[in-house]
């Protein structure tokens, strides 16, 4: 059964591996595993996120999700469009597309993610989850092919998601239970690259379908009322951070020049591997903004907390 709000969650034994789920090849590091959940095992799983969550209170998210079917004006890339018009055209895409998957990658304030131990005696590995959604008919929703084929082609599988697959709504009514404590605790942070349609899933499941709102100043306001605590996006943070190097780059690109952690290339990259990538270039921006701050003190370092003024500036939407 599982708990009910505001109730303690016990500290998972050891945390050991799961049913399910794969291992990405090792670049070197401890590599990372990916839990993979379905109907069959989302409310164990989050009961585990909702026991590491006081130790690994940041967490970043990656979706995965049809394309967009609502374009920018000919001519015209959504890149360039004013706030306003972005946030209109991913209300439009988000109100309309189903949610196919969610990645989750927790990690602590110094960036550490929790350790799953390895089968026999292999090394433990770093652990991402990688939510499996029921919502999404290819055959009965609008969508982009194109982007449902990229899909297909990194291994989802359209036709077992609607049989196993977790439903939306009820994701999101355990989700709910799980944050309470944390947005008791107010240490709860969320991380994203280039997050505008990753917290607009967010946002859409936990108001339990609802469109959107209808501006975007309204809708951050729905977003920290919903997910509690503060919103980072990382393609913001790098787009600002006074380095050139870091303008204009995906996900990965970011990522290399960063030195931030990421599995290896040659594996399918989807939400759960997206999302733990994200989590590193979380990391690495505070890392760097901590060594923009000059004329102080070692205790500054502790007690600062680096690049706190990024807090809910999403790419696109400001």
């Amino acid at each position: 059964m599982f708990p009910p709000p505001f109730l303690p969650f016990p500290q998972p034994d050891g945390f050991l591996p799961y049913y399910g789920g794969y291992a990405l090849p090792d670049m070197g590091g401890l590599g990372l595993s990916i839990q993979l959940v379905t109907a069959a095992n989302f409310e164990a799983e989050l009961y585990t996120i909702a026991a590491l969550l006081p130790k690994f209170p940041v967490v970043a998210i990656d979706t995965e999700y049809p394309g967009t079917v609502h374009r920018p004006p000919a001519g015209r890339r959504e890149r360039d469009l004013a706030p306003a018009d972005r946030y209109a055209l991913v209300k439009a895409n988000v109100d309309e597309l189903p949610i196919v998957r969610l990645g989750i990658t927790l990690c602590d304030a110094d960036g550490n993610v929790p350790l799953v131990a390895g089968a026999g005696a292999a090394r433990p590995r770093e652990r991402a989850w990688e939510f499996i959604f029921s919502d999404f008919d290819p055959l009965r929703d609008r969508h982009a092919p194109e982007s449902v084929a990229f899909l297909r082609s990194r291994g989802v599988d359209f036709r077992l998601a609607p049989e196993g697959g977790v439903r939306a709504a009820a994701f999101a009514a355990r989700l709910a239970a799980v944050l309470a404590p944390a947005r008791l605790r107010g240490d709860l942070a969320w991380a994203a690259f280039g997050g505008a349609y990753d917290f607009a899933y967010m946002v859409k499941m936990l108001s339990g379908g609802q469109p959107l709102p209808g501006t975007w100043h309204d809708f951050m306001a729905q977003t920290k009322a919903l997910l509690g605590g503060r919103l980072f996006d990382g393609k913001y943070m790098a787009e600002h951070s006074g380095r050139p190097d870091l303008c204009g780059g995906g996900l990965r690109r970011v990522a290399a020049r960063l030195g931030a952690p990421m599995p290896n290339p040659a594996a399918p990259c989807l939400a759960g591997p997206k999302s733990y990538i994200a989590c590193g270039i979380y990391t690495a921006m505070r890392r760097h903004f901590r060594d923009q701050d000059h004329g102080v003190g070692w205790r500054f370092f502790i007690d600062h907390d680096h690049g706190a003024w990024f807090d809910g500036l999403i790419d696109g939407f400001h």
